[in-house]
C-alpha cells in the first residue's frame, strides 16, 4: 500500500474584525510566520524613528508598511481608509492585534514547523 504524504507550510490564518463608531472592517491574515516575523522586525526599526517632526507622509508610509506585514498591501490601505488617513490609529490597532492575538498564532505555527 502507498502511504499518504501530507505537506503543509503551517501558514498563519486568522480573521479580525475592527469596529469603530458603528463601522466595521474585517481583515484576513494568510501568511508565512517567518515572513511576518522578519517584516515585524523591519517595521519596529522604522516605527522607532518616528518623532514629532516626522512628516505625515512618512508616518503614513511606516503605518502602511506595518499593516502590510500583517494583512498585505490592499488590506493595509483599507485599514488606513477606515481610520480616515490617521496613521497613528493604524499603528495602534496593528500593535494591539499583534499583542493580543497574532503573536500566539505565529508561535504556534513556528512550533509546528520545528517538528
Amino acid at each position: 500500500m502507498f502511504r499518504k504524504n501530507t505537506l503543509t507550510l503551517n501558514r498563519v490564518y486568522d480573521t479580525v474584525k475592527i469596529t469603530e463608531g458603528g463601522e466595521t472592517l474585517t481583515l484576513h491574515v494568510n501568511s508565512d510566520p517567518s515572513r511576518i516575523v522578519v517584516g515585524l522586525s523591519q517595521a519596529q526599526k522604522r516605527l522607532v524613528t518616528i518623532t514629532a517632526e516626522t512628516p505625515d507622509e512618512e508616518r503614513e508610509e511606516i503605518a502602511l508598511f506595518f499593516a502590510s506585514v500583517l494583512f498585505g498591501d490592499e488590506q493595509a490601505r483599507k485599514l488606513l481608509d477606515f481610520y480616515y488617513g490617521d496613521s497613528s490609529c493604524v499603528v495602534s490597532v496593528c500593535a494591539q492585534y499583534f499583542a493580543k492575538r497574532l503573536k500566539k498564532l505565529i508561535t504556534k505555527a513556528q512550533k509546528k514547523n520545528a517538528k
